[in-house]
């Protein structure tokens, strides 16, 4: 008996996280919001769909090889990314810095860049290496715009996540139909 790929969990987690971050940077349905409660509900939305789903699907990655010969860095890739999304809705509950958050994320582009690599070397360009690659685009968009507080990095940042968004449909469709 196989177990259930939990891809489906994850990437939806990936995908509602996103889709949610990136309306609320691009301005979309925020307009005359109570700020702390937008921050406070977006939090919840990374702890539990972006890191929570992740994380699960990271570990049933390990304990159950549900990728075959790509369940390794599959599950090295979910886990990374439950765990940034719980970072970030940390920050979002309880505050901080934002140029150290930007540090982070230098060191999560570092990351990501050789998942980049690894997706496109092992032939998964569509569209786990073009999520990949969205995603290095995010991030350095991040680094500066988190750095720098600029409203015009936030906008791209926003584009970043509903194209990281809409790239995961793709991700999700075929798990979602069967």
């Amino acid at each position: 008996m196989l177990p259930v790929n939990p891809e489906a969990i994850g990437v939806f987690g990936l995908f509602a996280t996103v889709i949610c971050f990136g309306l609320e940077q691009v301005g979309v349905g925020v307009k005359g919001a109570d700020h702390e409660k937008l921050t406070r509900t977006l939090g919840y939305i990374a702890i539990i769909f972006g890191g929570v789903c992740q994380l699960y699907t990271s570990i049933s990655m390990f304990l159950f090889s549900c990728a075959g010969d790509h369940s390794k860095y599959l599950g090295t890739v979910f886990g990374f990314f439950g765990l940034f999304w719980i970072l970030v809705g940390l920050f979002f509950l309880k505050g901080g810095d934002k140029k150290v958050m930007a540090h982070f994320f230098f060191c999560a582009l570092i990351l990501v860049v050789l998942f980049t690599i690894r997706a496109f070397a092992d032939g998964l360009i569509w569209p786990l290496g073009i999520d990949c690659v969205v995603i290095d685009v995010l991030l350095i968009t991040l680094i500066f715009g988190w750095y720098t507080e600029s409203p015009k990095l936030s906008k791209l940042a926003g584009v970043c996540n509903l194209v990281i968004g809409a790239v995961s449909f793709f991700l999700l469709y075929p798990h979602v139909l069967g």
